[in-house]
């Protein structure tokens, strides 16, 4: 749909060229249509920065395409850039072009000045797919309630209200009109309603207890904030619950139209992103943030997609904005320190974590902090901050296993052992503690058939992790069930091909399998993946030799 204009000029030259009298493109023409190709490419790609730029250049030279529009707002929108965006917007008003996503921008604009009919107007200009009419409805119901109708912006909603997963995100939105528009009854119900759709927003969630407070049920408000449907607790809710308990009141910011449809936009970013679709989810997160600049949950799950796109500067950028006042700064400087540490800058995650604990971070901070430090290495300076918390009378099943697994490297078995039994008392079927004991039993040559059926279990659990699959096959192995532990190290082999360790176990397997070749093979790969300083002698000894012969009392076959 984006390259709808440029499209027909490219066809136009094909067609040309069918003739004998091919005629080459003006410069002006190709030099756009150059742009645009660079453009598309960095947009499938996801690199919206690029494709914005490349947009925006062919737009000099057909500056009323609707296609390079579209793509210009849409990437500058991705890559937050708000000034692009708007300046694309007036372009296409300039020149009287209909765009979607210039219409976005404007009813966006519209709507933050209180300007409720410019909003509306530009809004009924959106169209297009599943995401433009989902932004549309949200602009609709805020435009329609700030001109004082909001029957008539709940109407908006129409039939999406009903249609999975949209039917919390647009409960949410309804409840939120009512409170708008003071009708308290029928918006504590589509309160209830939203909180029964499947979508967590903590936004939305803060805004029923306000008004649960405002109305008297104080009570019944803290339960609200506290009830965190078995997700740890959410900072926002607690800093929420905090101040009701102490003097009464959460202290929100009065709800406007503007806020509303941010809450609404940042919902519909929750949708797209995890359809898997990034470009128009963080797009509706950026128009969010044009609304509602305080909305710091949409700025962390803007730095959180673009941490998944493997752009860990824009997230760093967007984590930046987090003001120390907000009750996410703590969650945004952790979430900085673990984006250093994905880029391999060990020292400054360490320092950056250290730095938010000693500004005051809390719990969460401190067990960041030793998790990072477990990551790198420094097991010793995590153990002590896992016992420090444990010791606070956390019972959390997470700081048993992180500490049981700092103390297996620390090589203090027994107590690292009874940590993994511990987390598995607390939580019995998490994979990752099934694997890590599982593993470690098998691996030591101990509780070789109840080490084998929690790696199954976990396996179950999680039937698409290679690493568990690995030690399942590793287990069987163990066992010397030779084809067993093949089976399972191929398919650990598929699922996680760039994993030295998993290509070495299968190169064991297939040696005692009689495959030597394959072994050697399998060895080779693991080499070249760069393997831990530990394990590169024996690999080297393997290439050159094998594995040594079992010992006679032991059978292949048992």
């Amino acid at each position: 749909m984006r390259a709808a204009g440029l499209v027909a000029i490219a066809l136009a030259g094909l067609s040309a060229g069918a003739c004998a009298n091919y005629a080459q493109p003006t410069p002006p023409v190709a030099a756009a249509y150059a742009n645009f190709l660079v453009g598309r490419l960095a947009d499938l790609r996801q690199d919206h920065d690029a494709a914005s730029e490349h947009y925006y250049e062919a737009l000099q030279r057909a500056p009323a395409d609707p296609g390079l529009i579209e793509g210009a707002i849409g990437s500058a929108l991705a890559a937050g850039d708000v000034a692009r965006a708007r300046d694309v917007a007036e372009m296409a008003a300039s020149r009287r072009v209909a765009a979607p996503h210039a219409s976005m921008v404007r009813a966006v604009d519209a709507l933050a000045a209180g300007r409720w009919r410019l909003a509306r107007e530009q809004a009924l200009h959106i169209r297009g797919g599943a995401s433009a009419d989902l932004i549309q409805r949200i602009l609709l119901v805020w435009a329609r309630a700030g001109e004082g109708r909001a029957q008539e912006g709940v109407a908006e909603i129409g039939d999406a209200a009903d249609a999975r997963p949209f039917t919390g995100l647009f409960a949410y939105q309804r409840a939120m009109a009512f409170d708008f528009a003071g009708r308290d009854a029928e918006a504590l119900a589509a309160y209830q309603d939203a909180a029964q759709g499947g979508l967590w927003l903590p936004s939305g969630i803060e805004r029923r207890a306000d008004l649960l407070a405002r109305t008297g049920a104080k009570d019944q408000a803290l339960e609200v904030l506290g009830r965190a449907d078995g997700r740890e607790d959410n900072p926002l809710l607690s800093a929420d619950a905090a101040r009701l308990a102490a003097d009464g009141t959460l202290r929100l910011p009065p709800l406007t139209p503007a806020r509303g449809a941010a809450i609404g936009l940042y919902g519909v970013s929750a949708v797209l992103l995890q359809d898997s679709d990034p470009t128009d989810g963080l797009a509706a997160l950026t128009l969010a943030l044009m609304l509602d600049a305080n909305l710091d949950g949409a700025r962390i799950s803007y730095a959180q997609a673009q941490v998944q796109l493997g752009h860990s500067a824009k997230a760093r950028e967007a984590l930046a904005h987090v003001s120390p006042q907000s009750p996410l700064y703590e969650t945004a400087r952790t979430m900085e320190a673990w984006v250093l540490l994905g880029e391999g800058r060990e020292a400054d995650a360490a320092a950056a974590a250290q730095a938010n604990v000693d500004a005051g971070g809390g719990a969460r901070a401190q067990r960041a902090l030793a998790d990072i430090e477990r990551s790198i290495g420094r097991y010793a300076d995590a153990e002590p901050i896992y016992t420090a918390l444990i010791g606070e009378g956390s019972d959390d099943w997470r700081l048993y296993f992180a500490r049981g697994a700092a103390r297996e490297r620390l090589r203090r078995w027994a107590e690292a052992e009874a940590d993994l039994r511990r987390a598995l008392e607390i939580s019995p079927d998490q994979p990752e503690v099934l694997n890590y004991l599982g593993y470690s039993w098998v691996d030591r040559g101990e509780h070789l058939e109840e080490g084998l059926a929690m790696l199954q279990h976990a396996v179950e659990i999680r039937p698409q992790s290679g690493a568990i699959i690995d030690s399942l096959g590793w287990a069987y192995f163990k066992l010397g069930q030779y084809d067993e532990a093949i089976s399972y190290l191929e398919r650990a082999v598929e699922l996680t091909p760039s994993d030295s360790i998993v290509n070495n176990h299968l190169g064991d397997a297939y040696w005692r399998a009689a495959k030597h070749v394959e072994a050697r093979f399998q060895w080779q790969r693991a080499m070249s993946l760069g393997p831990d300083d530990a394990d590169r002698p024996a690999l080297e000894q393997k290439l050159a030799n094998g594995l040594p012969a079992l010992p006679a009392s032991r059978s292949a076959h048992r």
